[in-house]
């Protein structure tokens, strides 16, 4: 594996370098604004004892999750000459996303890969980041989370628990059904729509004229296959490395929301980690993170010829009435504009 990334590896690495002056149940959002970050005053000094950290996500192998984080715990065991290794549980062998949010934040588990949506439910703040049509188009959303947005969420995580070693991705969320193509809200009316149990997911499907039904991710495929739901939001990513492709008709590129993904690591076990291998951690979380979000991006491009192959009818982005879309979520922003109003703002402000 680390040989077949190397080349992708230099150029996520060069990005980084590029960039630097510059991817579950009711989620709440920020009264106030986030609390400064606590400064590290004390060194701990490195004794050369091995340090192991245990790793859970619920990614299947090939994902994008999964060879990031191959490779970022292979660049870090190898540049401490092995002091520090690694445990790694994939494909939701520890449990599903809030599970493993709740084992990093109480240390039963040293590390995961998180998308946004379960993390909002330990750190409010970042369900910002499930507001419907918030971004223009991938430019934007990086331009905003590697910016001050991004620094006032990772402040937020950091204050609840956890270390927030970076802003990962899991990609554009798209709408799959398996009754008819979607290009307007209109057509979303009476469709039955898998969501999370989220008051944003329920109020943005409602919005648009959908009948929301949160059903358990496990659950999806053999719910599309009863008839139980019509369609759901995923990235191509998810619906291709879980299958779905196989029992959905329809995609239609929305791009609804953002699926963020949060490299997070428990506070306790980050601050009992000598400072060099904490300086290190934070290193590598960044600098992966171009890596895995240009991954992701690459193997999309694949994974939609996957589905094209497999015979699911695609309406490509330039189909869609995407200003119909925002303007019939509107309601939405109305709702929880006081508890994102500063975020919302400065999202929309940014370039």
């Amino acid at each position: 594996m680390k040989k077949s990334c190397g080349k992708l590896l230099g150029l996520g690495i060069l990005a980084v370098s590029m960039l630097a002056a510059c991817g579950s149940s009711e989620s709440g959002g920020p009264t106030t604004e986030p609390t400064e970050p606590e400064t590290q005053t004390e060194v701990v000094e490195n004794n050369g004892d091995t340090i192991t950290i245990k790793i859970g996500h619920i990614a299947p192998p090939g994902h994008p999750y999964t060879i990031a984080l191959e490779e970022m715990t292979a660049d870090i065991t190898e540049e401490t000459n092995e002091q520090v290794q690694f445990e790694i549980f994939g494909n939701g062998q520890l449990g599903g996303e809030r599970d493993l949010a709740e084992q990093v934040q109480l240390g039963s588990l040293d590390m995961s890969l998180l998308t946004s949506g379960p993390v909002a439910n330990f750190v409010p703040e970042v369900a910002v980041l499930d507001l419907p049509f918030l971004f223009r188009d991938l430019n934007h959303v990086y331009e905003t989370l590697d910016g001050e947005v991004g620094e006032e969420l990772l402040t937020a995580i950091d204050s609840n628990g956890f270390k927030g070693l970076g802003l990962w991705e899991n990609g554009m969320r798209h709408f799959t059904n398996n009754k008819k193509e979607i290009k307007t809200p209109e057509d979303l009316n009476g469709l039955q729509m898998r969501t999370l149990e989220s008051d944003i997911f329920l109020e943005t499907y409602r919005a648009l004229g959908a009948d929301p039904t949160p059903i358990a991710f496990t659950e999806l495929y053999t719910s599309f296959q009863q008839g139980v739901v019509d369609g759901t939001d995923t990235s191509y990513g998810v619906a291709e490395s879980t299958n779905i492709y196989e029992v959905q008709a329809h995609l239609s590129e929305v791009g609804m929301y953002y699926a963020a993904a949060l490299l997070v690591l428990n506070k306790d076990k980050f601050e009992s980690l000598p400072t060099d291998i904490q300086e290190l951690f934070v290193q590598k979380g960044e600098e992966y993170k171009s890596f895995q979000r240009n991954l992701t991006q690459e193997m999309e491009a694949e994974q939609k010829e996957t589905l094209l192959e497999a015979g699911v009818t695609i309406v490509e982005a330039g189909e869609i009435d995407i200003e119909a879309f925002r303007n019939a979520v509107e309601p939405v922003y109305e709702k929880f504009n006081d508890q994102f109003g500063s975020f919302i703002e400065k999202i929309r402000a940014s370039e």
